[in-house]
């Protein structure tokens, strides 16, 4: 059986009650969490550290300039924002923007566990489709100026950043294959993305041959197992 990946979280808030409540929740379904007592220094965590999801207390001064900063960020616009409404809220109906999931009050350990569960195979499928791996893997490309050697930089789900021999120009299709540290084998074609005068290009999969998506997908998968991103 796979190992479930640990997610981190950050839990931003000064109240003793909420501070138990996600504790226990928390720990019920094993996600290790940082806290922070204050907006300000949530939004200077979130803006040095990776996390998969932020839990903000509303009744907190600034709690939606912080939501607004996370999502107009480079470190984490895309973490999962749950918001624990004021305590006076009579309904999780209100508007929060930019949040993924509302806590109502009561807030408890169970609903916290009950709520993260829930959204906890959405926040696994962002951080793969995000996940980079740094690689050094031998390339075969071929695209309208021929065909070439390269290498391999980095490698996620929807593509990869490769350094080529001979300039590939942005915009122009590729067809590739590479073989993962693994031994197997990946072809597919891509689209050139980005590229630069040092020879380096990105490309964004296309498609990916035979039962190359599904091999690619669980080499990622345990690369994310077994460490951070970097």
């Amino acid at each position: 059986m796979e190992a479930t990946p640990v997610l981190e979280f950050l839990l931003v808030s000064n109240n003793h009650h909420t501070l138990a409540a996600v504790t226990d929740g928390l720990e019920q379904i094993g996600i290790k969490f940082n806290f922070a007592a204050t907006s300000e220094a949530g939004q200077e965590y979130m803006g040095r550290c990776k996390v998969d999801g932020v839990i903000v207390d509303l009744e907190l001064p600034g709690a939606q300039e912080l939501i607004h900063s996370i999502r107009r960020g480079n470190s984490n616009p895309d973490a999962a924002v749950f918001v624990c409404l004021p305590r006076e809220a009579q309904s999780p109906v209100a508007v929060v923007p930019g949040a993924n999931v509302l806590l109502p009050q009561p807030l408890t350990a169970e609903s916290v566990a009950m709520h993260v569960s829930a959204a906890r195979s959405t926040i696994l499928g962002e951080r793969r489709r995000f996940f980079r791996c740094q690689v050094k893997i031998p390339l075969h490309l071929a695209s309208g100026a021929g065909e070439q050697r390269g290498m391999v930089t980095s490698l996620g789900e929807g593509g990869m950043a490769a350094y080529t021999v001979s300039a590939v120009a942005r915009g122009e299709s590729v067809q590739f294959e590479f073989t993962l540290p693994s031994g197997d084998s990946i072809e597919g074609k891509g689209s050139v993305v980005w590229a630069n005068n040092e020879r380096m290009i990105g490309a964004k999969f296309i498609f990916l041959r035979g039962a190359s998506e599904e091999k690619l997908q669980g080499w990622l998968r345990q690369q994310l197992r077994e460490g951070p991103e970097t």
